[in-house]
């Protein structure tokens, strides 16, 4: 009998997945991260790329191809929103530690530190577990971020991180975050009156 499948596995989009993980609790929304994830402006999207949490698992096991697999998802994102809300613009952001380190870069160079030695001493820390990401690739990225961002426009940065996989400059996709600003719908005017009436329509 066929399974009754709670979410569809991502993994591989022509074939079905035999994880047997079949409930929205084993799902993993893979890229939420970098639309802000449970942010009011995010949960109004409801179409996310899911994986199960086996595929999602053995996927992170080959961070090369990961790391690119994400810049397809983003992209793809993009379309999704955009077709679900027509006109979509983005705030792009660092998310607050990227943020703080560019931010400390910029200071100790305003206040008379060389550059070479303020960039070291914001420079990626071993020891904290969570992906920092080259100052120079922040410094690059940085010319892209800002509120009411075009879709063409984050298509471009994103497009400015698959160059930096490919080249080398970065291991993983930086820790950026484009929050959707969803066009409002525009109510129906409606033809009835404060008083009840029904308004006379104007003619051309």
């Amino acid at each position: 009998p066929p399974i009754d499948r709670e979410f569809i596995c991502m993994n591989d989009e022509y074939s079905e997945c035999r994880t047997g993980q079949v409930t929205k609790a084993l799902s993993r929304k893979v890229i939420s991260n970098h639309f802000g994830r449970n942010k009011a402006c995010t949960r109004i999207i409801t179409d996310w790329p899911l994986f199960c949490r086996k595929h999602y698992q053995r996927a992170t096991y080959k961070p090369y191809l990961w790391q690119r697999r994400k810049v397809d998802l983003i992209l793809r994102q993009f379309e999704i929103i955009e077709k679900e809300h027509p006109g979509t613009t983005y705030n792009v952001a660092f998310k607050k530690a990227e943020e703080a380190r560019l931010n400390d870069f910029s200071r100790k160079v305003a206040g008379g530190v060389p550059v070479d030695q303020a960039a070291a001493s914001v420079a990626p820390d071993a020891k904290i577990k969570s992906f920092q990401a080259p100052l120079q690739v922040l410094r690059e990225l940085e010319l892209g971020l800002g509120q009411m961002k075009t879709i063409k426009e984050v298509r471009e940065s994103v497009g400015v991180i698959l160059n930096m996989l490919e080249n080398g400059e970065t291991t993983e996709v930086p820790s950026i975050e484009f929050l959707p600003n969803i066009p409002k719908k525009k109510a129906a005017t409606s033809r009835i009156s404060a008083k009840g009436a029904i308004k006379k329509t104007s003619k051309a």
